[in-house]
């Protein structure tokens, strides 16, 4: 698995702006949070985790259950793309330039709570 890393410090400088995010549980971190990383991190994690519950829940359903599944994991994908991709590259060693990114990093949030609800639901299929 890839593991995020970015200078939080460098990508704030960069952005030019006090860009703020705010996770589920109410907290509000900047791009210069010693804390931003680790909620990256995790929120990556969380959603890879309810990606392989669904590709394993998709191998023993069947019609509308498997459409449900596949519906879930698109919208799953679509919401963390940005996170995978900036994972992704950090893994090939790629350079994506720090303003990409830190607008790569503010789509944690959507990803974070698009991974919940779709958690919720695999549990209640």
């Amino acid at each position: 698995m890839a593991i995020l890393r970015f200078s939080i410090v460098t990508l704030a400088l960069i952005a030019g702006c006090a860009t703020t995010i705010t996770t589920m549980d109410g907290r509000t971190l900047t791009l210069t949070s010693p804390e931003l990383r680790a909620y990256v991190e995790r929120v990556f994690r969380e959603q890879n985790q309810a990606a392989t519950a669904l590709a394993f829940a998709q191998d023993d359903a069947s019609g509308t259950r498997y459409e449900t599944l596949l519906e879930l994991e698109d919208g799953l994908l679509e919401a963390c793309a940005s996170l995978n991709a900036l994972a992704a590259a950090r893994r090939d060693n790629r350079d994506l330039g720090l303003r990409r990114q830190a607008r790569m990093v503010t789509t944690a949030p959507d990803c974070e709570s698009t991974t919940l609800r779709t958690r919720e639901a695999l549990d209640a299929l």
